[in-house]
């Protein structure tokens, strides 16, 4: 009788409760955050406006530019500190998730590339917007790992290396090749030209890039792997913009477009962020961790 009214008392319903209790929390402060991240960039898109009166598909091409760009980069900037709230209670990729969804939000209000097209402007300004994001993203994802810290299923090269040296490893550098990767993904799932098939295809170009660059160096913290889909698809978009020569409202009107050349600066960053991140989740149980030594090569 003693035996059963001790296990009875037993701690392990004691701790269920608590974790169960935080699990909760970290699912509402995370529907919070997103929720606040993307009434910003709702917002922020209002001062984009592009000649045809409509919210610019990008802010190079906006009536005000010099006013597009301010309210946006303000816009993700304060989107990057609310996420970082994420990055401790739960982790830095969270975070980057949330601000994701700040630039998707931001995205949804904007026009697509039949809206760019049409206003005559050159198609080299998108990829050198697209390109700028993901420094931003880059910046991001450095700040976001740093409050963070270091993911927990990913055992670190070097347990008493720098943070910097954890970012230039050499393998983690080798996993930004996947990045490259992105473009024939974006190429065969970008299949028209609204702003959620252009959002979407991002993702899935991201969520691709983020799984293959976890296959390359599963023990690499993937933090500049944030920014390679945004920064592979702009550079791909401005090599297009040099090499054709067809006008691009020609090329659209006669759906000879390249897909590469569809989703705009923002559907980009937004796919960037979103996807890599749920190709990281999704990647969890793709790779095998060997015992780390102190000193890695």
């Amino acid at each position: 009788m003693q035996q059963a009214t001790d296990a009875s008392h037993s701690p392990a319903p004691q701790l269920a409760a608590p974790v169960a209790e935080s699990s909760v929390r970290r699912t509402v402060l995370l529907f919070i955050v997103i929720i606040i991240v993307a009434l910003l960039g709702v917002f922020a898109s209002r001062f984009s406006v592009s000649p045809r009166g409509a919210a610019s598909p990008a802010l190079l091409v906006a009536t005000q530019p010099a006013l597009a760009i301010a309210a946006a980069l303000a816009a993700m900037i304060v989107a990057l500190l609310i996420a970082l709230t994420l990055a401790k209670p739960i982790n830095a990729v969270v975070s980057l998730f949330a601000l994701g969804c700040a630039f998707a939000a931001y995205a949804m209000q904007t026009g697509t590339i039949a809206d760019f097209v049409f206003l005559n402007t050159n198609m080299k300004l998108a990829a050198v917007e697209t390109i700028a994001w993901s420094v931003f993203i880059a910046i991001a994802a450095m700040i976001a790992f740093r409050v963070g810290g270091a993911l927990v299923d990913v055992p670190a090269h070097n347990r008493d290396g720098t943070f910097t040296g954890e970012i230039f490893h050499k393998r983690a550098l080798m996993s930004l090749l996947a990045g490259v990767v992105s473009i024939p993904v974006l190429i065969f799932t970008m299949i028209g030209a609204s702003k959620g098939q252009a959002i979407g295809a991002c993702v899935i170009a991201g969520v691709i890039t983020s799984v293959i660059g976890r296959l390359i160096a599963p023990r690499a913290q993937p933090i500049l792997l944030f920014a390679m889909p945004a920064l592979a698809i702009g550079v791909a978009q401005l090599a297009l913009a040099f090499a054709t020569t067809i006008s691009p409202d020609i090329a659209f009107v006669n759906a000879t477009l390249s897909p590469i050349r569809v989703p705009m600066p923002m559907d980009i960053a937004a796919g960037s962020l979103i996807g890599v991140a749920i190709g990281l989740g999704w990647s969890k149980g793709l790779v095998k961790h060997e015992p780390s030594s102190l000193h890695d090569e």
